[in-house]
This record gives C-alpha cells, sequence and structure tokens, in this order.
C-alpha cells in the first residue's frame, strides 16, 4: 500500500484511556510530516483538543454510556449499546464525509467500528479481541466476541496494543483470534513520548497519586470513596480527577489536593514521586503504569467484566495488586505488598517498526 499522507484517528469516548493511548500514535504522525485529524466526541476529544490545539478536530456524535451506580453493566447500558450498534451507519457516512473534506488517505479508529472505509487503509485498534461478561466465557460472550471480531476483519489491519504470548497484560482478552491480520505493538501509553519539561523542584511530591477515571456515576462513585480513604491515612494525596473539560486549579482539603487535569509531564512527575498508586484497572491506566514502572493498587469498576477480569489477572505482576471496590474500603493500605514493578523505560521499538511499515 501507498504511505499514508492525510489520517483521521478516532478513539472511543468511553472514559479517556481510548484517546490517551493514541497519543503515541498521533506524536508519531506528527513527528513523521503527516497531517492528521482527529475526530470524536466528549471528554476523550476535549483531551485532545488540549493536547493538540492546532490540529483539525471534529465532532462525530455517539450515544452516550449510563453506568449503573451499583453496577456498571445495567439494563441502560444495555439499550445504550443497542442505540450505539445504531449509530454506526451514521458514523459512516459523516466518516465518508471527513474522507472527502480532508482528501483523507489513511482511518486509524480506536475501537470505533463506524469510522471505516472500503476505499481507503483502514486500521482497528483493540485490545480485546474476545469479549466476555463474567469470569467463564458462556454463549453470550462468544457471540459478542465473534461479531468484534467479524468487524475487525474487515481493516486492513488491527494493531494490538500488547505483547504477545506468556508475558501478555491482557491475557485471554487479546489472545486466541485466528484468521485475523493482528500487529502487536506493544502497550500504548501517553508517556511514550515524554518530554521531562517539568522543574522538578517546583513539584510538590505525593506520598499516594489517585487517577479517577471513566463515565459517570462510577466515577464520582469512585471519587467519593477514595476521599474518605485518603483523609483516614493523614498522607499527603492527590486526587487527579480525569475532567480535562472543567477549568482547571489545584485544591486542597485536609491532607488531600485535587487536580480536574493536568499535561502529561506534569502527570508523569506526579506518578513517580509517588509511594502508591491508586486507578481503575482500566487498559489504558494500566499500560501507563507499566510503562513507568511503578507500582499501582488497580480496583476495577463493579460489575463491568474486563476490568474485574484484569484485576485479577494482574494481581501480583508487573508490580500490580488487584482488589475489589468493597475490599478496597476496609484495606489497610500502609500493609499492602507489591510485587516488583517491572523498569520498563518506555522505547516504543515494535510501535514504531509497525508504523513505518504500515504508515
Amino acid at each position: 500500500m501507498e504511505k499514508s499522507q492525510n489520517i483521521l484517528i478516532s478513539p472511543l469516548n468511553w472514559g479517556l484511556g481510548h484517546a490517551s493511548r493514541i497519543i503515541p500514535i498521533i506524536d508519531y504522525c506528527l513527528n513523521s510530516g503527516k497531517n492528521v485529524v482527529i475526530a470524536g466526541n466528549g471528554a476523550s476529544l476535549d483531551l485532545l483538543k488540549n493536547k493538540y490545539p492546532n490540529l483539525a478536530t471534529v465532532n462525530l456524535p455517539a450515544p452516550a454510556l449510563h453506568y449503573g451506580n451499583k453496577r456498571a453493566i445495567s439494563l441502560r447500558l444495555v439499550i445504550d449499546v443497542f442505540f450505539m450498534l445504531i449509530n454506526f451507519c451514521k458514523e459512516k457516512r459523516l466518516t465518508k464525509r471527513i474522507i472527502q473534506q480532508y482528501n483523507i488517505d489513511t482511518i486509524i479508529s480506536d475501537n470505533r467500528p463506524g469510522v471505516y472505509s472500503s476505499s481507503v487503509k483502514s486500521i482497528y485498534i483493540t485490545h480485546q479481541l474476545s469479549i466476555f461478561l463474567s469470569a467463564r466465557t458462556g454463549l453470550l460472550s462468544a457471540i459478542l466476541s465473534k461479531v468484534h471480531q467479524n468487524i475487525i476483519a474487515k481493516y486492513n489491519y488491527c494493531w494490538v496494543p500488547d505483547f504477545e504470548g506468556e508475558n501478555s497484560l491482557a491475557g485471554r482478552l487479546s489472545s486466541n483470534v485466528k484468521d485475523l491480520q493482528l500487529f502487536h505493538i506493544g502497550p500504548l501509553s501517553r508517556f511514550a513520548t515524554k518530554v521531562h519539561s517539568c522543574d522538578t523542584t517546583k513539584i510538590v511530591e505525593y506520598k499516594i497519586v489517585c487517577i479517577l477515571s471513566g463515565p459517570e456515576p462510577q466515577r464520582s462513585t469512585f471519587e467519593t470513596l477514595v476521599i474518605s480513604k485518603l483523609q483516614n491515612t493523614k498522607h499527603n494525596s492527590l486526587i487527579i480527577r480525569g475532567l480535562p473539560n472543567i477549568e482547571n486549579s489545584m485544591k486542597k482539603f485536609a491532607n488531600v489536593s485535587f487536580i480536574n487535569h493536568c499535561d502529561d509531564n506534569l502527570f508523569y512527575n506526579y506518578l513517580q514521586s509517588a509511594d502508591l498508586i491508586i486507578c481503575r484497572s482500566g487498559y489504558s491506566s494500566i499500560m501507563d503504569i507499566f510503562s513507568i514502572g511503578k507500582n499501582a493498587l488497580i480496583i476495577p469498576t463493579p460489575g463491568q467484566p474486563e476490568q474485574e477480569f484484569l484485576a485479577e489477572y494482574l494481581s501480583g505482576k508487573y508490580g500490580f495488586i488487584g482488589m475489589s471496590q468493597n475490599e478496597f474500603v476496609y484495606a489497610d493500605l500502609s500493609a499492602i505488598e507489591f510485587p516488583n514493578a517491572t523498569q520498563n523505560e518506555y522505547d516504543g521499538s515494535a510501535l514504531k517498526k509497525i508504523l513505518d511499515l504500515q504508515l
């Protein structure tokens, strides 16, 4: 295929993870002199707008997802997913217009199946090749996995942000799939191209840093729980709230500071100086923490099978300890013994090799 020049990049808007993990791909494209157009919606688009204010952006609407207060997978969420499937047809029409307007020759879709065209090179990014709705793979999980794999098969390439084989971060989420054009590009992290431009002498160091992420109301539910937990520790702590569309300012109550969002360099320095990181077991957060070789307590969103699997699968590996939200309520943070983190300085060599070849 011919080399790419005008590239449409579109992340899914389920929290900020899909947007943050494509940052190294956007950086590669820009550093290679390619033209990039970003299409998306909601907070994920806001995050990329803030980071790349000079890039063309297009609002690509999608139905909002509504997670339950007690369990993420609810009847309302199932209905939302149904409307999202219907929205695929609308996304394809809008994608066709974007291709014509910006002379797009390549699409990179991070888990947005509607962002696809048979007339240009189309690339799909996912770590979730197999989908399951519980610890065991049931009939519905098998059906959903097959549907997703049929979607992936339409694309010219599928990039899997993971290691292949026994060192996999995603385990069976990203394995056991045949007859697909899969390319394992290694973990994707916003810290892959960190600049370290911060003056670290002016950065306040926090013993505990908590990263909030994911859709509402679960994000706010977890925030309330974490505040109570951190105030009881008396340690100097920071909560990064994951709200890129809200005006930013540092606030502090008792021993806990709050910031709505921060740039990647500042984010990196907060995490590197922390003794303990607390976050959801979303895959993008896991890749970020793995890439800088830190210990982390990962807590799945209740009732979200992918996160529950990752927390259990990774507990005791790569410096992660997984526990349920109920276990976290009663946990003694000072008594947790972490395995040795993988001291991995992210070089992105596998990613660069694939990008050089396919873009």
